[in-house]
């Protein structure tokens, strides 16, 4: 390596450290925000300075209360600290528009900010445990049984018609009488004739059935491995499925309840009171159950990439006793992944369904104070 080229290489090295750049490893997100200031005889930078600290509060506003209702219950209870140090959490914005009305005395102005995902969420309580909390504070112990599945077969049928004609026959007699009279003597007749008539009338039903969806489920290491990061930076200590079950007394059966998901939307009865009460055995109160449906593969009309939706519903049971009781709940809702063919597009759709929904069911649990 010349020298030339070594500088340039080692004054960017020396630059970075002097200005404390380190990598960086938070995740960002962004959000718009908006704010109107009203100000005196004229607008100073002050003034402009104010709206844009507004409007970026206003960005994070937005953003707790478009991710669930867990998290803005968390963020309400808090809201003047956030707001208090605003900074920490928004690392940058940029103005996307601005309007100064001097007849109204107002300033408006819109934003795009940069939220530090992760330091929020761990500042709320959700997010990346501390080394103190983690050693000051007896965490739960927590499993989980998400299943991936695709469309196997759809089993379509025709609708049932059912034709009915009902008769009534009406019977009916007519009778009539009559009289002469003559010179000694009066003459009486009558005669009788009976009758009868059908009368019918018709109808009917139709019997439309839903189609018989058959599942095949799949294994995915993407679905663990993005919700045991979440479970465990929440601060759940996350124990293996697999390891809860050979723990269970033979009460918790995986294969059955792959099984059982292949066929339907929920476990039945019986099925998921063994699950409950073999998690229990092991030794653990918390369980995660739910599915993520993965859609058929589309087009994004925006990017042109290949788009797969997931579908995902999910519960966390409390079983530490005789019957298991849900603390939380998600869905059904979607998340779309995107990549340059279906496979990857998958992937992605799963991680990301995978990461929010571990976050929202940590969400309500912190929020019932439970972590």
């Amino acid at each position: 390596m010349s020298i030339r080229r070594f500088y340039p290489t080692l004054w960017l090295c020396v630059l970075a450290l002097v200005l404390g750049v380190q990598p960086g490893f938070a995740q960002t997100v962004s959000q718009k925000g908006m704010a109107t200031v009203t100000y005196g005889d004229h607008l100073t930078a002050a003034e402009r300075q104010r709206a844009i600290t507004q409007a970026a509060i206003n960005a994070l506003e937005r953003y707790v209360a478009n991710n669930n209702s867990a998290q803005a219950q968390l963020f309400a209870s808090r809201q003047s600290y956030f707001t208090a140090h605003i900074a920490n959490y928004v690392l940058g914005t940029t103005v996307l528009s601005s309007q100064n009305d001097p007849k109204a005395k107002t300033y408006t102005v819109v934003l795009r900010a940069d939220i530090d995902r992760d330091r929020l969420l761990n500042d709320l309580g959700v997010g990346a445990a501390s080394a103190t909390s983690m050693q000051s504070t007896t965490h739960q112990m927590l499993t989980f049984l998400f299943m991936a599945r695709s469309q196997k077969s759809i089993q379509q049928f025709d609708n049932r018609v059912y034709k009915r004609v009902d008769t009534d026959t009406i019977k009916g007699r007519n009778t009539s009488e009559g009289e002469s009279i003559h010179a000694h003597e009066i003459d009486t007749s009558g005669s009788a004739h009976e009758h009868q008539s059908v009368r019918s009338t018709s109808g009917g039903s139709t019997l439309v059935q839903s189609d018989r969806v058959t599942w095949q489920v799949a294994q995915s290491g993407d679905i663990n491995t993005a919700m045991t990061g979440v479970f465990a930076n929440a601060g759940y200590e996350v124990v293996d499925a697999g390891q809860v079950e050979g723990a269970s007394n033979g009460l918790l059966n995986i294969a059955k309840i792959r099984a059982a998901y292949s066929t339907g939307n929920d476990l039945p009865p019986k099925l998921m009171y063994r699950t409950t009460q073999g998690v229990r055995a092991a030794g653990i109160n918390l369980l995660a159950i739910g599915t993520l449906d993965i859609g058929l593969p589309g087009s994004d009309p925006v990017s042109g990439n290949v788009r797969v939706y997931v579908t995902v519903t999910g519960k966390v049971y409390n079983v530490s006793g005789r019957f298991a009781q849900t603390l939380a709940s998600v869905g059904p809702v979607q998340f779309a992944g995107l990549g340059p063919n279906a496979t990857v597009a998958q992937t992605n759709a799963l991680t990301l369904a995978a990461r929010e929904t571990a976050q929202h069911l940590v969400d309500e649990l912190v929020n019932r104070g439970l972590h």
